[in-house]
């Protein structure tokens, strides 16, 4: 269990958006479009059908606070200890989703990949069927 020195916790449905938030800055920066992406990708997931667009928006100020003031490394940590085990894949096939968005997977975000699959503990068989899965299905 990889430990920060940050008090700041995420709930596990946050930790999910936080994760999909990590793997669009994995090419280095996060732009006001992928915001806008990650938005309706949160709104166009079963596990945030609950929430409002201002609940939504909150918790997206929350984990943009988070990067802001500590970093891309602390959230991306916070976000592996607070989410729970019936989500790591949820969280893991969004971001690969994130990732291809572009059509192609850069060695930056393979290495991303790679390690979130390993921080969430999913193995090899498992990511590599998601993966497969996402990229038929964006004809790549």
């Amino acid at each position: 269990n990889t430990e920060t020195d940050s008090e700041t916790t995420l709930s596990p449905e946050e930790a999910v958006a936080a994760i999909i938030f990590v793997a669009m800055s994995a090419d280095g920066e996060v732009i006001e479009e992928e915001i806008e992406v990650l938005n309706d990708m949160l709104s166009a997931m079963e596990l945030f059908e609950d929430y409002s667009p201002n609940e939504l928006q909150g918790m997206l100020d929350a984990i943009t606070d988070i990067y802001d003031q500590e970093g891309i490394d602390t959230l991306f940590n916070i976000a592996v200890e607070s989410i729970s085990e019936d989500l790591t894949e949820t969280a893991f096939e969004a971001a690969v989703k994130v990732v291809l968005i572009d059509g192609e997977i850069p060695e930056a975000e393979e290495d991303f990949i790679d390690d979130l699959q390993q921080a969430l503990g999913i193995e090899d068989k498992v990511a590599q069927e998601i993966i497969d899965e996402l990229t038929a299905a964006e004809d790549i």
